[in-house]
């Protein structure tokens, strides 16, 4: 039963970009899902788009077993076909990217059960830049596969999708937590499987790169806190607590299980906290 039905409400889960950290959400998605909070509507983002058009095929626990079943299978040659070797060299060799994308293509190939979107039981939405305009490329039919691997092509480690002639990278270039388009679609109460906090990184920087990282931190989240400030008073939000990612290589699954396990605890928490009770669905 939908969490509409229960309450009246269209309840959307938005899943936000950050690459392998994307296990976390599976920890969200079980205490949610323990709670009898279903979606009416799904939008997803980068790995939020791979992770988000699984659940929608079907938001279960079953669904979300097979999930983490397929997470905990994950290493990094599955996505990667070869480690890159990321210098000033490679960066300037004539190709688009450091690697080819096959292998992302056979991990979302074996993560979403449906071909289109017209066969997923609840609506889904993904986001993709346009590398020609700068603005975004919005999915919600046609074929699953080739949205999500261009909501998910990180510039320079994997191609752009060129998709009706358009090539297109990574959705979180343009809007790495898509709330607004949520709203848009109707959403009354959002939960947001965000991955990566605007104080992730310090706010006193010693380093070069420590300016680096905290420049990207803002400039990603930009939109997102914007569009967070700015909700409408009939809307509730809900921003579920993420966990600190520091020292993670973005290429490894290592600690898959710790990352859901974690993240589901700490989910745990604050719904309870939020009065959403286990089993109350």
């Amino acid at each position: 039963m939908s969490a509409r039905s229960q309450t009246g409400q269209t309840t959307a889960f938005v899943l936000g970009g950050a690459g392998n950290m994307g296990a976390i959400q599976l920890g969200m998605l079980r205490g949610l899902l323990e709670r009898g909070l279903v979606p009416d509507l799904v939008v997803g983002c980068s790995v939020g788009a791979l992770n988000g058009g699984a659940i929608a095929s079907a938001p279960t626990l079953e669904t979300l077993g097979r999930l983490e079943a397929l997470w905990l299978d994950l290493s990094a040659k599955d996505v990667w076909p070869a480690r890159p070797l990321v210098g000033a060299v490679q960066l300037l060799r004539q190709r688009p990217a450091l690697n080819d994308n096959e292998g992302l293509r056979r991990v979302v190939e074996r993560f979403l059960p449906n071909a289109t979107f017209a066969e997923l039981a609840v609506p889904f939405a993904c986001v993709a830049t346009s590398l020609t305009t700068g603005g975004e490329r919005w999915f919600t039919e046609g074929p699953l596969a080739e949205a999500v691997l261009a909501s998910s092509a990180l510039p320079a480690l994997l191609p752009p999708v060129v998709v009706d002639g358009e090539p297109l990278i990574d959705g979180a270039t343009v809007n790495v937590v898509p709330l607004g388009r949520a709203i848009a679609m109707g959403a009354t109460r959002v939960f947001v499987l965000q991955l990566k906090d605007l104080d992730a990184t310090s706010p006193q920087p010693r380093r070069p790169l420590d300016v680096l990282l905290r420049a990207f931190a803002i400039s990603r989240n930009f939109r997102f806190v914007h569009e967070l400030a700015t909700v409408p008073d009939d809307v509730e939000v809900h921003v579920l607590p993420s966990l600190s990612w520091a020292r993670l290589r973005y290429d490894g699954f290592s600690r898959t299980a710790e990352l859901m396990e974690r993240s589901h605890a700490t989910t745990a928490r604050y719904l309870e906290d939020q009065g959403f009770r286990a089993g109350q669905g």
